[in-house]
């Protein structure tokens, strides 16, 4: 096997990695995306909780049905801290814990995005290389 064929395979094994690595920090970005707006639907849907003083609320009870009842008592929450952990807590401390919540998601979202750019570099450089290499021997 030449020189430039076995760089050649090299690279293209590396660009494989690089796809696939790419792939899932693209299924984790759309994931905590997807978590991110539910966590802003809960921070303000705790906010509304607080303004409405109404007789009736309407929830959803799945596949687009919705029943009627009294508000529930919205001075206290359940909140979920994680590991299916969950705690009593005021509306206003599960504000702010939320709140919290999605800038530690959206600092994640930043960090995956930087890691998806600096691969895209490298595969760009890569495949520049392999068309190098090929376009050389042609």
């Amino acid at each position: 096997m030449s020189s430039d064929e076995e760089v050649v395979n090299n690279l293209v094994a590396e660009i494989r990695v690089l796809e696939n690595t790419f792939n899932e920090l693209t299924s984790r970005q759309n994931l905590l995306e997807r978590i991110l707006i539910e966590t802003r639907a809960s921070i303000e849907t705790l906010a509304g909780l607080g303004s409405s003083k109404s007789d009736e609320v309407l929830i959803p009870i799945g596949g687009a049905v919705l029943i009627r009842s009294t508000p529930p008592n919205s001075d206290k929450v359940l909140l979920n801290v994680g590991a299916n952990v969950v705690v009593e807590k005021s509306r206003d401390y599960a504000s702010k814990f939320m709140e919290s919540r999605a800038k530690e998601i959206e600092e994640s979202i930043v960090s995956i995005v930087s890691q998806r750019n600096q691969i895209a570099q490298r595969l760009d450089s890569d495949r520049r290389a392999v068309q190098s290499i090929v376009n050389k021997q042609g």
